[in-house]
């Protein structure tokens, strides 16, 4: 096969609907296309295969930046052209070997929810070694030592042969079952963040302390920060990542389960951080016996937990910052 005819497939048999919802982005149908509920100005045309982005100039008749699935993997997702080639390249090995060629037509029938079904996660190959790791966490993003060791031993968090951090979600259930995993690339300068294909969002990034209260995340970094910053108390809660404010129904999967009793909601203090913090509170109705509580960052502080944690993680007395965590003890 050509490189021409590779490019050619890559455009045409991967669809991006289906690689912009494994990757995190919570999809919403407008009409015959997609948007982005976390970028609302990209549109998608699940029949073209192409999306284009109003919120950037365009060139021709396009209202807006067009591109294929090659571009949004490194305007969206921040591999170079590259790593998209290559990981696009193994998915078309796959759908060659398995007779199980897209229909893109059908793209725009498909449900989120059909769409964000799990499968079985193939995670990356592990490096021999974590000092990117260690270094972009603890010095970067200033995670507790001790609280990455902690994910270090659970099995939670190693470092891939690219230098990525690599996340792993467990079935609470079967606790061998990989049923999430997200990478986030260690190099300061090219910011990089995916989910790897099969997560299963209605269950999440779970660190379970057999506790009755469950803190409400919404990234993985955001969980360790709030860890971080509750210090030695951090594992008198349970944590869920959410992967995104779109999959705000993983908190079911673990009141369903029963244990929880208390749930604290510290979403991004941001419109998209909100409204998955209203819609969780919502969840009062179904459940009335849980008690639900918010604690969002302080506005004057950042827009995340990581942002508060890096600008007042050495402050006198950080609890103060998180007095709502407390009011469960």
């Amino acid at each position: 096969m050509t490189k021409q005819e590779k490019f050619k497939r890559i455009r045409e048999e991967i669809s991006i609907v289906n690689y912009a919802s494994i990757s995190g982005y919570t999809i919403v149908r407008k009409g015959k296309y997609y948007s982005l509920k976390e970028h609302d100005s990209v549109m998608i045309d699940p029949v073209k295969n192409v999306y284009w982005q109003n919120s950037k100039m365009g060139y021709g008749k396009c209202i807006g930046e067009k591109g294929s699935i090659i571009d949004f993997a490194v305007n969206f997702n921040g591999l170079s052209v590259y790593e998209a080639l290559k990981e696009f390249e193994q998915e078309i090995g796959v759908i060659s070997e398995r007779n199980e060629i897209p229909k893109q037509r059908k793209a725009s029938e498909e449900s989120t929810k059909d769409m964000q079904k799990a499968k079985e996660i193939t995670l990356p190959q592990k490096d021999d070694n974590m000092r990117k790791v260690f270094a972009y966490l603890i010095k970067t993003r200033q995670i507790s030592q001790n609280v990455v060791q902690d994910m270090v031993h659970r099995k939670m968090l190693y470092q891939d042969n690219h230098g990525n951090c690599v996340f792993v979600g467990y079935d609470i259930k079967n606790p061998d079952s990989v049923i999430f995993g997200c990478r986030r690339g260690t190099n300061t300068y090219k910011k990089f963040t995916g989910d790897l294909s099969g997560c299963d969002y209605t269950k999440g990034f779970y660190v379970n302390n057999n506790r009755k209260t469950l803190i409400v995340n919404e990234s993985v970094i955001d969980a360790l920060s709030v860890m971080t910053l509750l210090d030695g108390k951090y594992k008198d809660y349970n944590y869920l990542a959410l992967g995104g404010t779109g999959k705000w129904e993983a908190v079911k999967t673990y009141l369903d389960i029963g244990n929880i009793k208390n749930i604290l909601i510290a979403t991004d203090n941001d419109k998209g951080g909100i409204s998955a913090a209203q819609r969780i509170c919502s969840m009062r109705q179904d459940y009335k016996d849980i008690e639900v509580k918010w604690q969002l960052p302080p506005s004057e502080y950042g827009k995340d937990w990581n942002d508060v944690l890096k600008k007042y993680g050495e402050v006198h007395n950080k609890y103060l910052l998180l007095r709502g965590f407390l009011l469960f003890g």
